[in-house]
């Protein structure tokens, strides 16, 4: 692991330079930074070595920064729609807890094995042959469920959505 802690280091300027690029704040650079590189190491098992170590963080930290603006800009359309003009009404202030009855919600929409599907590979991060031999089935099959599951998520969650409007 010393091999790859040495190796992302060497190439955290090029990074800074991109996640200001990216960013256009020297703090939410510096927090990309981190974020990639904490998710670069934690990943490193996938990394191929030979190609491009430079792409692939690169690939990586983009990825980090669209999940954050995606994240951002829900919790943005979700705290729009709950903004109300009467003086009257108090703010809600638990955000959390409504994201969270609303994602168990659309989990709990999903068939058994889509489910799973993504719970050990998106909320566990398991990886995809992890997911595979603890069910015993191909990776593709896992892969597939995965993408399904996700695709009827999105679904559910802007139908959510659509009611509360």
């Amino acid at each position: 692991m010393s091999t790859a802690n040495t190796q992302i280091a060497e190439l955290i300027p090029d990074l800074k330079r991109y996640a200001r690029s990216l960013a256009r704040s020297e703090d939410d650079a510096n927090d990309l930074v981190q974020d990639c590189v904490e998710r670069a190491i934690r990943k490193w098992d996938l990394y191929k070595p030979g190609t491009n170590l430079r792409s692939w963080l690169f690939t990586m930290m983009r990825n980090v920064f669209i999940s954050q603006k995606r994240r951002d800009a829900v919790a943005y359309r979700y705290m729009q729609t709950t903004v109300h003009d009467d003086s009257m009404v108090a703010r809600p202030n638990q955000v959390h807890s409504v994201f969270l009855n609303e994602a168990v919600a659309a989990m709990d929409a999903l068939s058994e094995q889509e489910r799973a599907a993504v719970r050990m590979l998106g909320m566990e991060e398991r990886s995809h042959q992890e997911a595979a031999t603890e069910t015993a089935l191909p990776v593709g099959t896992m892969k597939s469920r995965l993408s399904r599951g996700r695709a009827n998520l999105r679904t559910i969650l802007q139908m959510a959505e659509g009611d509360a409007a």
